[in-house]
C-alpha cells in the first residue's frame, strides 16, 4: 500500500492516480472531521473538494509535505472556518454547530460551552470505541475514522471481506448498546454522533443497526 508521502510526492509529480488514490483515502476522515464541527455535510463536501481541486492546481509550486495527514486536516479546517465566516456574513444567519439549534447568534461564552460540550461528546464516543474488543475497535478506526475500504482494511489485516464487515456490523451494535446503557444522559446525542460518523463513509449497509 503507498505512504501518505508516496502518495504526495506522486501528485507533486502530476500523477493523477497517486493524486485520487490520496482523496479517496482522505475524503471520509475530512468529512467526519467537517461534520463534528459543522452539521452542514455539503459545505464540508464543497470544502473538501475545493481544498483537492486546489492542491492539485498548485502542485508545481506545493512543498513536500513532513505530515501529510496533518497538511491536509490543518488546512482543511482553516479553509472550513473561513467558508464558514463568509457565509453566516452573507446570509446574516450562522450555519448550525454540531448540537446548535438555530438560535440567534451565542455570545462568545455561550459558543466556548457549546464547543466543549461537543469535544466532551467525541471523547465519550471514543472512550465506548476504545472499550470494544481488540478486533472491533482497530476495524471501527480502519474504517471510519482512517477511511479505509473494505479492500484496504481485506489487504491491512488479512481478514475476509465477510469477517470484515461482519465484525464491524457486531461492533456498531455493540456500541449502540452500550451507550444507551451507561450513558443515558448523553444517548440520543452520543448516537447522533455514531450515524454521524457512519454516514460520513456512505455505510448504507449499517443504517439498520442505529
Amino acid at each position: 500500500m503507498n505512504t501518505d508521502n508516496v502518495l504526495w510526492k506522486g501528485l507533486l509529480q502530476g500523477d493523477r492516480e497517486m493524486f485520487l488514490a490520496l482523496y479517496k483515502k482522505y475524503y471520509h476522515s475530512l468529512l467526519f472531521i467537517g461534520l463534528n464541527e459543522i452539521r452542514d455535510a455539503q459545505l464540508a463536501k464543497d470544502i473538501i473538494q475545493q481544498l483537492f481541486l486546489y492542491i492539485w492546481e498548485k502542485r508545481k509550486t506545493l512543498q513536500e509535505a513532513d505530515n501529510v495527514k496533518s497538511y491536509l486536516v490543518t488546512s482543511f479546517l482553516r479553509k472550513l472556518s473561513s467558508e464558514w465566516k463568509k457565509s453566516a456574513k452573507s446570509s446574516g444567519l450562522q450555519v448550525a454547530w454540531v448540537y446548535n439549534s438555530m438560535d440567534p447568534q451565542p455570545g462568545p461564552e455561550e459558543l466556548l460551552i457549546k464547543k466543549d460540550g461537543q469535544e466532551q461528546l467525541t471523547k465519550l464516543l471514543m472512550s465506548h470505541i476504545s472499550n470494544l474488543p481488540n478486533r472491533q475497535r482497530d476495524l471501527i478506526v480502519l474504517r471510519f475514522y482512517e477511511g479505509l475500504s473494505y479492500d484496504e482494511i481485506v489487504q491491512q489485516t488479512g481478514l475476509s471481506h465477510r469477517t470484515v464487515y461482519n465484525k464491524v456490523h457486531e461492533a456498531l451494535k455493540k456500541l449502540k448498546t452500550g451507550i444507551v446503557k451507561e450513558d443515558a444522559g448523553h444517548s440520543a446525542s452520543l448516537v447522533l454522533l455514531l450515524a454521524a460518523m457512519v454516514s460520513c463513509t456512505a455505510a448504507a449497509d449499517y443504517s439498520s443497526v442505529l
